[in-house]
């Protein structure tokens, strides 16, 4: 894919000040040649439909001089699949906002490199698709002062590791972020998708599933949504060879859940989406958490000192766009 190509992210390399842009295949060099004759073509890229991303957001590289024949960009673009299973990279600026402008109901992490920062943070950051912005560049003292005043900036960085610390904890929150939260104005009425939730939960805990083989097909879909991450690849079959043995004692299903991987993702994304197939697909790890839990508050109210049930207040925090509030 070189920078006028309409394919999805190919794995390529880090882009370097010295770097030129040459076409890594036969077809990324015929699509460019085809661009190049015909310079009105449409050019916008297919954004993939929010169903069939695994989690709530993506992540969008936007450098001019993006090589994806260099060693160090498939390396970073590695890094950042451990957290984000879908990449887009461009190296021109208004396909980049196009394609995110398409994105309306998505969340996006941007990384930009600091050459473009200052022309295109002011025309992207009040998009309330734009979660969060990671500026890369060499000369970090050049951009931390120009950043304190966008919100959205959440650090300036000379190396991807940190870019993917900060990517994974922007993450984690835009996960928790997407959990729905609704208000009624009468006690006596209820929710329907509430009620629909609860139902769900319930059937899901009287089915009698075929273990080996609800694990099986639930590893086969994951390896499909995750296809060429091979990150991810690596922990599904761990789950597939690793989940049903001391499944009670070790308290695994939590460990899972809470583990940084295609369970907690997936997860997350169905229950605040209303995914069906997704939930299907995942009842065995639901009712296994549902039970680990209920096992986990029964062993907590037992270590009371006084054998009396205590209720305990919990409180939840989230961010809201003015929009949402």
């Amino acid at each position: 894919m070189g920078c006028g190509a309409s394919s999805p992210m190919p794995i390529g390399n880090l882009p370097n000040e010295r770097s030129s842009l040459l076409p890594t295949s036969s077809t990324t060099l015929n699509q460019q040649l085809d661009l190049n004759q015909n310079p009105k073509r449409d050019r916008r890229r297919i954004v993939v439909p929010l169903d069939e991303l695994v989690q709530n957001f993506l992540l969008v590289w936007l450098d001019e001089k993006i090589d994806e024949s260099v060693d160090d960009y498939g390396h970073s673009i590695k890094q950042l699949r451990r957290t984000v299973n879908k990449i887009e990279t461009f190296c021109e600026t208004d396909e980049c906002i196009e394609y995110i402008l398409q994105l309306q109901n998505q969340k996006i992490l941007l990384i930009i490199s600091g050459a473009l920062c200052e022309t295109v943070v002011p025309r992207v950051h009040n998009m309330t698709q734009l979660y969060s912005i990671y500026v890369f560049c060499q000369k970090k003292e050049k951009y931390e002062e120009w950043a304190k005043q966008w919100s959205k900036v959440k650090g300036i960085f000379t190396e991807i590791i940190p870019i993917c610390d900060a990517v994974r904890q922007s993450a984690r929150q835009c996960d928790e972020d997407s959990i729905v939260i609704n208000a009624v104005s009468s006690l006596n009425q209820i929710e329907p998708l509430f009620m629909y939730t609860q139902f769900f939960k319930e059937i899901i805990l009287e089915i009698d599933f075929d273990e080996k083989k609800q694990i099986n097909e639930l590893a086969e879909y994951a390896r499909e949504k995750y296809a060429g991450n091979d990150e991810h690849l690596v922990i599904i079959d761990e789950f597939v060879r690793d989940y049903r043995s001391h499944l009670d004692e070790n308290n695994k299903p939590v460990w899972w859940y809470t583990r940084e991987c295609f369970i907690y993702h997936m997860l997350n994304k169905a229950l605040g989406k209303l995914q069906v197939e997704t939930l299907l697909k995942m009842g065995i790890v639901i009712r296994d958490l549902h039970r680990n839990i209920e096992k986990l508050h029964a062993e907590q109210t037992n270590e009371m000192s006084d054998g009396t049930t205590k209720e305990i207040t919990v409180y939840r925090g989230k961010a809201m766009t003015q929009e949402d509030f």
